[in-house]
This record gives C-alpha cells, sequence and structure tokens, in this order.
C-alpha cells in the first residue's frame, strides 16, 4: 500500500435521506406492531390469572350463602355475589393495561367485602353460638394461605388473640370481648395482607414488563450484531431485578423498574442509532458498487466484509492493483470514504510551503469514481489524504482507518 489512506466525506442526496428516513419509518412501525402482539399476550395471560382468583373467590362467596342469610347478611351477601358476576363481565372486556389495573383492583375490593362478610357473620354468631363465632374467624383466614407471609406481626397478634378467645369459650362474660379483640385483630390483619399482596402484584407486573420489554431489546441488539456499550450491565440490572421479585421486596423491584426503563430508554436509542448507521452504510456501499465501473474499477465480489456498522471491500484497477475501501459511518447521517491503494504514486513536490505530496494517478481514479457516485445518490467530498498540501488533516477524518485495521488508530 503506498503512503497513508485516502479519504473523503459523503453525503445522501433528498431521494436517498427520504430512502433512510423510510427505512427507519418501516422500523419503527415493526416495533410497535411488536409492542402491541407484547401487550396482546400480556393481557392474555393477565386476564386467565384474574379468571382463576376471581373462580376461587365466586367459590367462596357461595360457602358464604347459609351464614350470611341466617346472620342477618344476607342482602350484603347478595349485593356482593351481583358485584361478581360484574367483575366477570369485567374481566373477560380487559384488553389494554388501564382495563386490566382497574380489573386487579376490583377483584381486590371485592376479596376485601367477602373478609369483612366473614367477620360480619361472625359476630353475629358470637351472640349465639361461642366456638361457632371462632370457626368462621378461621375460615376467613384459612382462605388467605399467604397472609403470615404477607404481614407477619398481624398474623402473630391473630393467633394470640384467637388462643385468648379460646380459652373463653366457657365464659359468657368474657368471651364476647375476647372474640370482638380476634376479630378486630384479623380485620386489620387481613385488610393490611390483602393491601401488601396487590402492592406487590402490582409492582411485580411492572417488572415483569419492564423485564420482557429489556429482555427483547437485548436479543435484538445481540442478534443484530451490535456491540453496543451498556448490554452487560443492563443483563446484571435484570438479574437483580428478578432476584428482588422473587423475594418479593415491593421497594427493591420499584427501583429497579425505574432503573430498567432508564436502561431500555438508552440502550433502545443507542440500537436505533446504530441501525440508522448501518442502514446508512448499506446505502451508500450499494452505489459504491454500482459506480465503480463508471471509474474503470472491478468489485472482487468475495472481497466485502462488515465490521459493525462500516464495510470494507476490494475492487481492481485494469492494471490489476487493488483499491481497498471503506464505509464508515459518522453518526450524523453521513460516511466517511476511506481507500487504501496499490502502487508507488505518490509524487513528492517541493514549494514555498515546504513539501507536498500528490498522488496523481490514484487521485484521478478516485476521483472519477467520487464523481460516479453522485448519480447513485452519493455525494462525496474532496479526496484528501494525509500531507496532500494541508498544514493538517482536518479534525473531522483524524481518527477514521480502514475497519479491522488495529495497526492503526482507533476512532
Amino acid at each position: 500500500m503506498s503512503g497513508s489512506p485516502k479519504y473523503s466525506y459523503a453525503e445522501l442526496d433528498r431521494m436517498r435521506e427520504q430512502q433512510l428516513a423510510e427505512q427507519r419509518r418501516k422500523r419503527e412501525e415493526k416495533a410497535r406492531q411488536k409492542r402491541l402482539r407484547e401487550l396482546a399476550r400480556r393481557v392474555r395471560s393477565e386476564r386467565e390469572k384474574l379468571s382463576a382468583r376471581h373462580s376461587a373467590l365466586s367459590a367462596r362467596v357461595a360457602g358464604q350463602r347459609d351464614g350470611a342469610r341466617a346472620n342477618g347478611e344476607g342482602a350484603r351477601h347478595s349485593h356482593l355475589t351481583t358485584t361478581l358476576t360484574s367483575l366477570a363481565a369485567m374481566i373477560a372486556a380487559v384488553s389494554d393495561e388501564p382495563s386490566l389495573e382497574a380489573a386487579w383492583a376490583a377483584l381486590a375490593a371485592a376479596e376485601q367485602t367477602t373478609t369483612a362478610l366473614d367477620v360480619a357473620v361472625s359476630a353475629a354468631l358470637a351472640r349465639q353460638q361461642r366456638s361457632a363465632a371462632l370457626a368462621a374467624l378461621e375460615t376467613g383466614l384459612a382462605a388467605f394461605p399467604d397472609r403470615a407471609e404477607l404481614d407477619p406481626e398481624g398474623a402473630g397478634d391473630v393467633t394470640a388473640a384467637l388462643d385468648e378467645a379460646r380459652r373463653h369459650v366457657g365464659s359468657p362474660d368474657r368471651f364476647p370481648a375476647a372474640r370482638a379483640t380476634a376479630a378486630d385483630a384479623a380485620e386489620r390483619h387481613l385488610r393490611r395482607a390483602h393491601e401488601r399482596r396487590e402492592e406487590l402484584a402490582r409492582v411485580r407486573r411492572h417488572a415483569e414488563q419492564a423485564h420482557q420489554e429489556l429482555t427483547s431489546l437485548i436479543a435484538e441488539a445481540e442478534q443484530a450484531g451490535a456491540g453496543l456499550d451498556g448490554l452487560d450491565a443492563a443483563a446484571a440490572l435484570l438479574r437483580r431485578l428478578t432476584a428482588a421479585s422473587d423475594r418479593g421486596d415491593t421497594s427493591e423491584i420499584t427501583r429497579l423498574t425505574r432503573q430498567t426503563r432508564q436502561q431500555l430508554t438508552s440502550l433502545s436509542a443507542d440500537f436505533d442509532g446504530w441501525l440508522d448507521e448501518l442502514a446508512c452504510t448499506r446505502i451508500v456501499l450499494d452505489a459504491v458498487r454500482r459506480a465503480l465501473p463508471a471509474a474503470g474499477l472491478r468489485l472482487d465480489p468475495d472481497s466485502v466484509q462488515t465490521d459493525g456498522t462500516s464495510s470494507i471491500l476490494t475492487a481492481h484497477r485494469a492494471s490489476g492493483d487493488r483499491i481497498v475501501m471503506a464505509v464508515v459511518p459518522d453518526g450524523s447521517g453521513g460516511a466517511q470514504l476511506v481507500y487504501e491503494a496499490e502502487g508507488h504514486d505518490f509524487v513528492t513536490r517541493l514549494s514555498a510551503t515546504g513539501e507536498e505530496q500528490s498522488c496523481d494517478l490514484t487521485a484521478e481514479v478516485l476521483e472519477r469514481f467520487q464523481e460516479a457516485l453522485e448519480p447513485e445518490g452519493v455525494r462525496a467530498g474532496e479526496l484528501s489524504w494525509q500531507g496532500k498540501g494541508k498544514p493538517e488533516r482536518p479534525p473531522a477524518f483524524e481518527a477514521n482507518r480502514l475497519p479491522g485495521d488495529r495497526s492503526r488508530e482507533r476512532r
């Protein structure tokens, strides 16, 4: 190779810029459709969970019917049954995030109403059958198997209050107060457990959605070969989010979900920029292929290689000498064209400002080639090389070298 690389700056004309914009629009539309498909999948999954919880609650409410009617709570039970019927229709109609959140909130409210009904029936029974009153409380507690995990302090209070009430079952004077204390403790405990369960379910849903979106982006970037900064850190963040979700740490889940969203936004922007650069390179490379014959150059079809968003190829002059060309995107919608040519065609001349190098033979071929790019929608700037007669290389070109050439400076 003779001397240093030659280089120029290439810009897309209006038609090619529109082509690039159209590719970006199609990519964004494809991403939008993907998000809609994922939303539909998530809604189906959450609707199934809602239906399962609704079925379990309906069975529990059906079991309350006789006790409620026998103890003056029939109207309350009928209203709850009607609410569950409406809730079933609401769940069936869930189609997006707002309706999904509304259905979960309505289900949680119905569950709390059911718990309150258990307490009310227990109070009525306390006036008639002391043992049956405690059994009614215990039935309500048994319907919430994870209550102790969600509210361990409250669970301890309830256990102590129930034990105290059992000790006074035989005492008509002491039992009512002991039962009332147990009922109050149970109601407070179940309310807190409900609230914490719903909060945990909500933050887990949001975490799962953020996790899925970032996981999908990482997979897409890796499949495309985009060596984006931050991919390893993003994968580590997802592992921490999963661990926090498994532990049920709501504050940590919320914090890590927020970080995941921020990482998703940052990586999405980087990946979009990477894809824009790749699309620009492909447009310029396509123009290069078509322009080569007009400059008397023949493409070596097996020489085209990709290095990130850059491409490199080899062409031959009629003499058989090689010219290696690289298209290196500049991140601003244009690209650097970098050339290295075989042959000793540099000429050094003396001038009043000192020595100047000219590259007459190669320059003639490359300038002819760059002129041939114009009809293909790519405007190439002035051909330059180090020592051409300028005091220094323009800053924009200083670090651009052929992709994959480790002997030269990196950008």
